[in-house]
Order: structure tokens, then sequence, then C-alpha cells
């Protein structure tokens, strides 16, 4: 005689508990994936937006380069180069005359002569300019606010008589042969970022 064959309990299909489970398992993977999804895309942005950032100082540097090639020696209006400090970060001003505003070095050459001032106040890379400045009637100051999440502006200046890098600037002397600019901003939550950028000062 033949035993009847043995039938599992699971023949047929999941029990309610394994049912569950595998619902559980789904929705953690799913979790899991779209977690991973919004840290990939949140990775990418703020890469993008570093990018962008870096962009914008590089232009800068690249602005304040162009404005010093075509610097103009004023005694009435003295270069000045100070030393700063805000938030234990440096802060420093720089001022000089020059000409034209954005303009080629060539067509700069026959246009106004302009103060220009660049320094940090907060997290933001200002410049100022004053034009006309021998003129009575316009004495305006243009304000601008070049960039953001800026945490250092720091200026140093090399003098051919000492052969040495200073970190100020004394009007009352001579212009100094090169500047090493120094900007360093910084998205939240990264480190800090250093641009530089060596500057040849042209006086005209």
């Amino acid at each position: 005689m033949s035993l009847p064959a043995l039938h599992s309990k699971h023949e047929g299909g999941f029990t309610l508990v394994e049912a569950l489970l595998a619902i559980a398992l789904l929705a953690t993977l799913g979790a899991i994936v779209f977690g991973s999804l919004m840290t990939t895309t949140q990775v990418v942005d703020a890469g993008r937006a570093a990018a962008a950032r870096e962009q914008t100082i590089r232009r800068v540097l690249r602005l304040m380069a162009e404005e010093l090639a075509i610097g103009v020696k004023e005694t009435t209006f003295p270069w000045v180069g100070l030393n700063g400090t805000q938030d234990g970060q440096s802060a420093d001003t720089l001022a000089f005359v020059t000409r034209g505003d954005g303009l080629g070095v060539q067509a700069a050459r026959e246009s106004e002569i302009l103060r220009v001032i660049y320094t940090r106040e907060g997290d933001r890379l200002i410049r100022f300019v004053r034009r006309n400045l021998y003129g009575l009637t316009d004495e305006s100051v243009d304000q601008v606010n070049l960039a953001t999440k800026v945490k250092g502006f720091n200026v140093r200046y090399y003098s051919r008589q000492g052969q040495v890098w200073l970190d100020e600037w004394s009007s009352t002397g001579p212009l100094p042969t090169a500047l090493l600019l120094e900007i360093t901003f910084q998205e939240p939550d990264a480190e800090p970022y250093t641009i530089r950028e060596w500057v040849t000062v042209g006086v005209s």
C-alpha cells in the first residue's frame, strides 16, 4: 500500500505574513532607491552651483586684472591697499584709479578716469566706482555686488624696490609692480575654495 503524498502547507501561494514581508521589503528598497536618487540630485545641483560660483569669481578676477592693467597714477586719488579681516577671514580693501568701465584696453585709454574700490562686506564682494573725479556736479558712487558666499578677499603687493610681497600698500610710495588677488568662497556644507590671479600693474 502506497503512502499518500505529503503536501506543503505553502503549496498554492504565499501566506499573508510572507506577502506582508515582501511588500515591506519592496517599500524599503523603494525608499533606499529614492533616497539615493535624491542624494545624487543634491550632489549634482551642489556641484553645478559651485561650478557657477567659480566661474563668477574668475570673471571678477579678470575684470580686476583688466582694470589694473590700465591703471593711472594720480596724486589726488592715490592707490591704497588695506589689510583687513571680518569674522576671522581676510577682508582687504583695494582702491585705485583706472580708465574705462568694462572696456578693452585700447578703448579705455581715451575714456574717463575712474576710482574703483574692491572690498568684502559679510559674504559679498563689492565694487564701488566713482566717476568724473574732477567734475563739480557728479560725485555719485556706483555700487555693484559682484559675488556672494565670499569668505575671504586677500590682496598682496609686490615691491620691486624691496623685492618682497607685502600685505598692505602705502599710498605715499610708488605703485606695486604686481598684485596677487585671492578670493575664497564657500558653499553650504562644503570646504572653502580659493581662486588666485596674478596681475601685473600697468600705469599710463
